[in-house]
């Protein structure tokens, strides 16, 4: 709405001089807890500067200005297995998730390119008739299809979804769950799941 429609964020936050070690419990989280929400962007980054050593971006070819300028600094490691196996394991499974999304993701671009329309839509965008729907900021759609409820407090494993009167939701990791809209309800979000469900 805002006329950004390919808006996005570095998963994991860039860094503001107090960020911790890629192994400490809170950076395990929050980068699992952005992955979530990264994997449910117009665009899906990783980006950020974190503890550890620096590694030089020149290359072989000396394209750069040179070992030790800042410019070529790019902060300690940032890849899915810098945190770990265990939060490795998270996630990969939002990177393999996103693969599945490519079609879906690329029609909504389209979409954007044709009728200005935003992939990221809040809540009465869609539902426009659901007074339940004004003011959630914490919530939105991914087109159509998808209603993402992102889990942004520390220690969470639960949240309150917003489900929009006049379609119903399945769970997209328990196609057994399935909601009628027009209630808010307390959803379960273990950390390696982001609340989403599917429009059916």
């Amino acid at each position: 709405l805002s006329g950004i429609p390919w808006w996005t964020t570095d998963v994991g936050g860039y860094g503001c001089g107090s960020e911790q070690p890629n192994e400490s419990p809170y950076m395990k989280e929050l980068i699992v807890r952005w992955y979530q929400f990264g994997c449910f962007s117009p665009i899906f980054r990783t980006h950020g500067h974190r503890q550890g050593p620096a590694e030089n971006a020149s290359n072989a070819l000396g394209c750069g200005p040179g070992p030790g300028h800042p410019w070529t600094e790019s902060g300690g490691p940032n890849e899915a297995w810098s945190y770990g196996a265990d939060t490795q394991v998270h996630l990969e499974k939002y990177i393999k998730l996103r693969a599945t999304l490519k079609p879906y993701i690329a029609e909504l671009a389209a979409n954007v390119t044709k009728t200005g329309v935003p992939t990221m839509r809040p809540l009465w965008y869609e539902f426009p008739d659901d007074v339940n729907c004004v003011g959630v900021n914490d919530q939105y759609t991914l087109g159509p299809k998808y209603l993402v409820a992102p889990v942004t407090t520390q220690g969470a494993t639960n949240r309150s979804v917003v489900f929009p009167k006049g379609a119903s939701w399945k769970n997209l990791f328990d196609p057994t769950d399935v909601v009628v809209g027009g209630v808010t309800k307390m959803v379960k979000a273990p950390l390696d799941t982001i609340p989403v469900f599917e429009r059916v």
